[in-house]
């Protein structure tokens, strides 16, 4: 039995990474959840570091929702809106964590683009671009030029998909200056947010 909030906290991380890869979204999303909510029930009850402990259940509610996003690559498998708002509700909640620990600006700025993400998912296309720029603000603070850009190839996926207005670079564009930045990731980000336009211009189509 764990005798901390940090030790039980650990144990629930170990289990929620095991359901990581298995390809059941649902389990997955439940199990993160369910852990979540023991910690969050016993703070304040339970010797222990909790800042620790609120620290892992950020990390697995992060890590269970990205999982879950199907942006990462093509699939034939249709998309399961119930998973999708599942999935965005476990990003809000490792968002609150970041701001609530205060971990800085570039964890908050991944947060809020794992939101932002959900919502260009969700064909929530205003949402995603609101929440895109907000992402690009938080990178700017953190002096990440090479997330900064990403983020902006995402917000011209959501301009493209949901049919408005250009108010910013395509993503022709956004690709062409990452690559110019030299960046060490450069090529796995261009093919990332080539990957992410077919699966929800296909989505949207």
């Amino acid at each position: 039995m764990a005798e901390t909030l940090a030790e039980l906290a650990g144990q629930l991380e170990a289990r929620v990474k095991a359901l990581r890869g298995a390809g059941d979204d649902v389990a997955l999303l439940a199990a993160a959840r369910d852990a979540a909510d023991q910690i969050e029930r016993r703070r304040g009850t339970q010797d222990g570091d909790e800042r620790e402990a609120l620290m892992m259940v950020q990390r697995w509610t992060y890590n269970a929702a990205a999982d879950c996003w199907p942006g990462w690559s093509v699939s034939n498998k249709p998309i399961d809106q119930d998973n999708l708002l599942a999935a965005r509700e476990l990003a809000e909640r490792s968002l609150g964590l970041v701001r609530t620990l205060e971990r800085g600006p570039l964890r908050e700025a991944t947060g809020v683009w794992m939101v932002a993400a959900f919502e260009l998912a969700l064909g929530r296309y205003d949402e995603a671009s609101q929440l895109f720029r907000e992402a690009r603000e938080q990178y700017v603070a953190a002096s990440a030029p090479g997330l900064v850009l990403l983020t902006e190839g995402y917000a011209a996926i959501a301009r493209q998909v949901g049919r408005h207005a250009a108010d910013g670079d395509d993503l022709d564009q956004v690709c062409k200056r990452i690559a110019a930045g030299g960046f060490e990731d450069g090529d796995e980000w261009i093919a990332q947010l080539r990957t992410a336009l077919e699966v929800f211009a296909r989505k949207g189509s």
